[in-house]
């Protein structure tokens, strides 16, 4: 009640909006499960009033939006003094139907997040577009490829973006390049009055924080063959180009689908073939035993992610989290040499090839959809990258309810089955 008062007291004409809701009773009741499902959603619909019945009178939350339309509505706005604002305010607008759609049931969780990643894949080409326009750029001159959830068009609510920049410019361009990926980054990132698009995360480039914003596909190679880690190559199997120059992006997923091949007769090549050069190059994370070391890093991940005390609670970092699912899909697609960024379609390949038993499959299958759901379900109440469920119970019960469950006990209960159903699966092909 207090924020349906608050919307009240911010949409102003209170005689217009009660006449409104007498005429059409469905957005009201539309309003009140906004209010009850998202936090985050119900500030938003409280700053701009209008936002939702715009939303519901146009149509739009009847149909889905990939990235290509998305961008065109974008670019309607290329001419605006202020590009920060006219993103924020866009990007806001756009949240607001893929959430509405989401707590409608107009969308299943695997439709939410290929529209919030479409969103995130026409924000960034829009973003590159307008600094390539003061900087007098007529043609792309770099890439910028998605990695991780982005990569596997798994973006959630609250979700960064994990991105790198790759260009095929020779070395005298280079820090030119550099200044244009920094005016990407702030355009999208920088926070303002009306916040930020997303938040960038660049750390998954060559040499991390300390590397440069910009690289060449041959510098790319010749970091991942000599110094990158095992965790670097595992993120190569999440790769997808998305803005820029994508003759640039699809040699540099060649790349990643060559580095992150661990199929037997191509490790017991000793990794020879170099995609850029066409030579002999070796791949210095690889060891015949990867298999016990990503899951050694998974363990670490359990151990020093995982606040002590709140395993129980942890659904993405904890045994039989979403991460345990996540590192089985990784692991498959390097044993198999398969370039799928996707967790959920990594796992049904596995699945379709009999590489997990048809029982073992189903059970993995059905509960890590279950706990995909209950996290888009979390997020999307606060718009924060929520790793733990509340502690508190009445915190629970909310969250139960919002998942479908008569309670907190109840749930508490499918949530502790459903991780103990992913992390058998796990056991049996990674521990």
């Amino acid at each position: 009640m207090v924020r349906l008062d608050s919307f009240i007291d911010a949409y102003g004409a209170r005689a217009t909006l009660y006449e409104l809701w007498t005429r059409k009773p469905p957005l009201f009741e539309l309003l009140l499960l906004l209010f009850d499902r998202s936090e985050f959603l119900a500030e938003m619909a409280i700053r701009t009033p209008d936002l939702v019945d715009a939303l519901e009178a146009s149509g739009r939350l009847q149909r889905q939006k990939f990235a290509a339309e998305t961008l065109q509505d974008l670019r309607h706005g290329a001419e605006d003094a202020d590009q920060r604002l006219w993103m924020r305010r866009y990007h806001q607008a756009e949240l607001m139907r893929i959430g509405l759609r989401s707590i409608l049931g107009l969308a299943d969780v695997e439709q939410n997040l290929v529209e919030l990643s479409a969103l995130a894949d026409a924000c960034l080409q829009y973003a590159l577009e307008t600094v390539m326009r003061r900087a007098k750029y007529k043609v792309p001159p770099l890439c910028v490829i998605g990695l991780g959830k982005l990569g596997g068009h798994e973006i959630n609510y609250g979700s960064d973006l994990d991105i790198l920049f790759v260009t095929s410019a020779d070395a005298a361009k280079l820090p030119s390049l550099q200044r244009l990926a920094v005016d990407v980054l702030d355009l999208l990132g920088s926070q303002t009055e009306g916040g930020s698009v997303f938040h960038i995360d660049t750390r998954l480039r060559p040499d991390g924080d300390k590397g440069l914003l910009v690289n060449t596909v041959e510098a790319c190679e010749e970091y991942y063959r000599k110094r990158a880690g095992l965790w670097e190559i595992q993120a190569l199997t999440r790769v997808r180009p998305i803005a820029g120059d994508m003759e640039t992006g699809a040699k540099f997923q060649k790349l990643a689908a060559t580095l992150a091949d661990f199929r037997p007769e191509h490790a017991a090549a000793g990794f020879i073939y170099s995609a850029a050069r066409g030579k002999k190059a070796g791949l210095a994370a690889y060891s015949p035993n990867w298999k016990k070391e990503i899951d050694a890093m998974r363990q670490r991940i359990v151990r020093e992610r995982t606040p002590p005390g709140k395993e129980r609670l942890a659904v993405k970092t904890g045994k039989g989290g979403l991460m345990d699912a996540e590192f089985l899909g990784q692991m498959f697609c390097l044993a198999q040499g398969w370039s799928e960024g996707n967790s959920l379609r990594a796992l049904q390949r596995a699945a379709e090839a009999g590489l997990i038993e048809a029982g073992d499959a189903r059970l993995l299958l059905e509960n890590y959809r279950n706990l995909r759901r209950i996290e888009g379900i979390l997020r999307r109440w606060s718009y924060e990258g929520e790793t733990l469920l509340p502690e508190d119970e009445p915190a629970q019960n909310r969250v139960a309810v919002r998942c479908g469950y008569a309670g907190h006990e109840e749930f508490m209960e499918a949530v502790a089955k459903t991780r103990g159903a992913i992390h058998s699966v796990y056991v049996k092909h990674l521990a």
